[in-house]
C-alpha cells in the first residue's frame, strides 16, 4: 500500500479559518436577525445615522438572509466546494466593504476585520482548491 503526500500547503489553515469565521458571523447574524423581527427597535441603536433607508423590519430580515448564507458557504468551504470559495470571496469582499466605510467609526475593528477580509479573500481564492486536496478528494 502506497502513501500519497497531500500537496496542500499551510494557507489551508487560513482558507479553514475564513469557513469558521463565516460560521461564527452567520450564526451572530441569525441570532441579530430573530431578535431584530420579535422587537425591530433593537437595531435603532445601530443604525449610524441611517446608512441604510429601509425599515428595521427589513433590517432584520436581512440580517437573516445574510447569516444564513454565510453559515451554508462556511460549512461547504470546510468540503472545498468550488461554489462555497466563489460565494465566500464576494462575502468576503462585502464585509472589507463595510469596514471601510466604517473605518473613520471604529478605526480599530474595522481595520481587524478589514486585513482579516483580504487576508481570507486571498487565501481562499489562491489556496482553496487545497482544502478538498488536504481531505484526500
Amino acid at each position: 500500500m502506497e502513501v500519497e503526500e497531500s500537496r496542500a500547503t499551510a494557507w489551508v489553515g487560513l482558507v479553514l479559518f475564513g469557513g469558521i469565521a463565516l460560521v461564527l458571523l452567520g450564526t451572530v447574524h441569525l441570532f441579530l436577525g430573530s431578535v431584530a423581527l420579535v422587537n425591530p427597535d433593537v437595531l435603532a441603536g445601530t443604525r449610524s445615522d441611517q446608512l441604510l433607508g429601509i425599515s428595521l423590519t427589513a433590517l432584520g430580515w436581512l440580517h437573516m438572509a445574510f447569516g444564513a448564507l454565510a453559515v451554508i458557504t462556511g460549512t461547504a468551504l470546510f468540503l472545498g466546494q468550488l461554489w462555497a470559495r466563489i460565494v465566500a470571496v464576494q462575502l468576503a469582499l462585502l464585509i472589507a466593504l463595510a469596514d471601510f466605510l466604517f473605518l473613520a467609526v471604529h478605526p480599530v475593528w474595522s481595520g481587524v476585520g478589514l486585513v482579516l477580509s483580504v487576508l481570507v479573500m486571498w487565501a481562499v481564492a489562491r489556496h482553496g482548491a487545497e482544502v478538498a486536496d488536504a481531505q484526500g478528494k
